[in-house]
């Protein structure tokens, strides 16, 4: 006799469907969802070489809450991607966990010469760029500005890190360039992930985690001090996935 002969019947969770509709509409693969036992069910996402799996517990208030997850790639256990987007990479391509930065998320930008930079950001990076030149005492650092749409990013790069400072123009005509108030400060692990949001827009936290620095850069219509202030709206949502345990 089955254990539980209304197993067949019973409705899933809808945490369990909500999480396969999503990675069917990013991967065009259907995961399957099954119930373990009771209190339990699992879906699973499996290809040739990768397969995700994630367990739900029901709780006595007879909520279903996350149990545990796995990810296994050439049948060898990995770490769980931080994200949907960071899962999509590597269930489409597994090889990028060997290759040197191949999760990065630092996007493609084409460097500029200094002059083609409008002055007050021009200002900025080399003040920048002479605070990260004397602390880094010959390690490798690379800064350069970049046009970006409706802007400039300045980059900074080091061997912990990469920051990017995105400017857009001011709210008059006086050819005033001013922080992206939607997208101010990007953060960059070693790795080239994303990790903007540990930082919330906090110049000098960043600086200091990446370059340790203990100081934020002078930007165009701010003072060191005003670049401290909490900045609710700095950092853009990015899509959000329990992919992540």
């Amino acid at each position: 006799m089955p254990r539980h002969p209304h197993v067949d019947k019973a409705p899933l969770p809808s945490v369990a469907t909500r999480m396969r509709d999503e990675l069917q509409r990013a991967t065009g693969h259907t995961a399957e969802i099954q119930r373990t036992d009771a209190p339990h069910y699992v879906l699973r996402l499996a290809s040739d070489r990768v397969e995700l799996t994630f367990t739900w517990r029901r709780n006595h208030r007879g909520q279903w809450k996350r149990n545990r997850s796995t990810l296994t790639v050439d049948g060898t256990p990995r770490t769980l991607a931080r994200d949907l987007d960071d899962f999509v990479r590597i269930f489409k391509d597994p090889d990028i966990l060997s290759r040197p930065h191949g999760r990065s998320e630092i996007p493609d930008l084409d460097p500029l010469d200094d002059a083609e930079l409008p002055g007050p950001i021009r200002q900025t990076l080399e003040s920048v760029r002479r605070s990260l030149h004397k602390k880094a005492g010959g390690a490798a650092v690379q800064t350069f500005g970049a046009a970006v749409t409706g802007g400039y990013t300045l980059h900074f790069s080091g061997p912990k890190g990469t920051l990017h400072l995105t400017f857009e123009p001011g709210p008059s005509a006086s050819g005033a360039w001013v922080l992206d108030p939607h997208d101010r400060l990007r953060v960059y692990d070693a790795n080239g992930m994303d990790c903007s949001a540990r930082f919330a827009g906090d110049m000098r936290a960043a600086m200091a985690e990446v370059f340790g620095i203990s100081c934020a850069p002078d930007v165009p219509g701010q003072t060191g001090q005003r670049q401290q202030a909490k900045a609710s709206n700095a950092v853009r949502t990015r899509r959000h996935s329990v992919i992540r345990v």
